[in-house]
């Protein structure tokens, strides 16, 4: 998962953007340095507009990994920002034709966005998953944590994200009602006897996990305190690696990359294989759940209606 920045409403106005209506041509958008042009002009993709973060241009998986990937070359690049209210809003109003969006933003179901396939994995996986220190990880802790990631997906998460982010409501008491929802809130014993500091970083899907992860082992008996909202990364990894925190959910795609700056694994289990070998030997990844919070490309439905999308290589067809 890339780096979310979290933006605030007034975020939303930054779209006085001196951008036309999509496919025509605007001073503040820039053409894809992917292609020829003559090239592109033939492919659905060169009559669009796409919205992403800045980087998204220079990223291996962003515009140069699509058309590496899939032979998609985008007629203009529109600067939004990171996934948030500006790329979410200019789709929404017709101001870019395709944009990057996180898979579990509630943004993609409220406003009935289209989320392009991507079987290629030109996006790395970022399967949701626990990173646990190996002394903690009793056959108590591992049942009761794989148990939740059996039942994680990704429209579970965005439903979640949703209710915290933009409903207002409390991250423990979400993760509750989500254990209950799926069976998993049932007391016993299977974790008495172990104490764990589980800790997140500083967004709301994030917080609602480690809530989840700490009230499904406070239920079997587990003694649990939480460090929520620590911030990055760089600021949490430390961390869980000296053994001052125990247990972390975590993305497999990208604490893989941050453990290992030169691994090349994209798809699903090999990300999960690669990972397990990346970790220091006091950190174990247990089972990684369907549930993912990755870079998608997303149109609109009515966009996916009229040129007949269902995956990224739908982009690179002729335009008619």
């Amino acid at each position: 998962m890339t780096t979310r920045i979290l933006a605030t409403g007034a975020a939303a106005a930054v779209l006085a953007l001196g951008v036309s209506a999509c496919g025509s041509s605007s001073s503040d958008d820039s053409p894809s340095t992917q292609g020829s042009s003559s090239a592109s002009s033939e492919t659905i993709a060169s009559t669009f507009i796409f919205g992403g973060a800045a980087e998204f241009k220079t990223r291996a998986d962003g515009l140069a990994g699509l058309q590496k990937n899939y032979g998609v070359d985008f007629g203009k690049f529109k600067v939004t920002d990171t996934g948030g209210p500006v790329t979410v809003n200019a789709l929404k109003n017709g101001q870019v034709d395709a944009a990057n969006i996180f898979s579990t933003d509630p943004a993609i179901k409220a406003n009935d966005f289209v989320i392009l396939a991507d079987p290629k994995s030109n996006f790395a996986a970022q399967d949701v998953l626990p990173i646990i220190n190996k002394a903690k990880a009793t056959d108590g802790v591992k049942t009761t944590l794989n148990g939740v990631s059996a039942k994680l997906t990704t429209s579970g998460l965005s439903d979640l994200v949703s209710k915290v982010q933009v409903d207002k409501q409390d991250p423990d008491a979400v993760a509750k009602g989500w254990l209950s929802a799926n069976g998993l809130s049932a007391t016993g014993s299977s974790a008495k006897g172990t104490k764990l500091t589980v800790g997140s970083a500083n967004f709301p899907e994030n917080v609602v996990l480690a809530e989840i992860y700490a009230e499904a082992l406070k239920a079997q008996g587990a003694t649990i305190k939480t460090k929520l909202n620590i911030g990055s990364r760089e600021k949490y990894y430390p961390a869980l690696k000296s053994g001052s925190l125990d247990l972390f959910p975590e993305y497999s795609g990208t604490i893989l990359t941050y453990l290992d700056k030169n691994a090349t694994a994209s798809k699903p289990d090999d990300v999960y294989t690669a990972l397990k070998a990346a970790l220091p030997s006091n950190l174990i990844a247990l089972d990684k759940s369907d549930a993912q919070d990755s870079d998608t490309v997303v149109v609109t439905k009515a966009t996916a209606d009229k040129f007949g999308l269902q995956s990224i290589g739908d982009l690179a067809k002729p335009a008619k």
